[in-house]
């Protein structure tokens, strides 16, 4: 199975520099026997995000997009923001505790079970007065 772009032989991507990312991304398709554009559209992503990842080890994925992926190989957020060099930015250990726990238990549920509690939480949103966190 060809994994690589028709513009790219396999020799020259090895020569090519490839981020942690590109790496993982690579190693995760070849142990699955996929290609990219089809771990793209599990993700939700389109064909040519995940490639230019691999073609452009400087560029950095959105958050949506280290999200995304999680949902689509069963791996935590943090997994993918590590590979980027995105869990350096500052702020994102800073979480307040009960913040970091719901974020936890929210990449535990089930998509189903994430969208109900998304929901919830907007619901409860209704009784929070603005601008006056508690």
């Amino acid at each position: 199975m060809n994994t690589t772009s028709p513009h790219h032989t396999k020799r020259q991507l090895a020569q090519q520099e490839i981020s942690p990312l590109g790496n993982w991304l690579l190693e995760y398709i070849k142990q699955h026997e996929l290609t990219l554009a089809k771990l793209s559209r599990q993700a939700g992503l389109s064909d040519s995000t995940l490639r230019n990842l691999i073609d452009h080890p400087n560029r950095l994925p959105s958050l949506e997009t280290c999200v995304r992926l999680a949902k689509a190989t069963n791996h935590p957020p943090s997994t993918f923001l590590q590979l980027s060099g995105l869990s350096e930015v500052p702020g994102i250990h800073d979480l307040d505790p009960d913040r970091a726990r719901l974020l936890h238990l929210f990449d535990q549920l089930s998509p189903s079970l994430q969208r109900l509690l998304v929901m919830l939480a907007e619901s409860l949103q209704k009784f929070n007065p603005p601008n006056k966190p508690e």
